[in-house]
């Protein structure tokens, strides 16, 4: 089966987001009223797998051996069959 996998990675909450700070004060200085901004990348790969189970433990190693750094990231996927 083909599956398209959405893979988001952002900043861990507890670790400063210097983006996402200068996202904040660009925001704040067009006078919108923002609280926080968290800035993080947006991976789409698409790949065979057997199933969708298959498919899920692809996209973990993916995310775990590649595309986050668990140290100050998190990531988390999301997967569909495609067509």
């Amino acid at each position: 089966m083909r599956f398209v996998a959405t893979i988001h990675v952002r900043p861990r909450r507890e670790v400063r987001d210097p983006q996402g700070d200068a996202v904040a004060g660009a925001l704040r200085s067009i006078g919108l009223a923002v609280d926080g901004v968290r800035v993080g990348k947006e991976i789409v790969v698409r790949f065979d797998a057997a199933n969708e189970g298959a498919a899920r433990e692809t996209t973990t190693t993916m995310g775990k051996e590649l595309l986050a750094n668990p140290v100050v990231e998190d990531f988390t996927v999301e997967l569909r069959a495609d067509g």
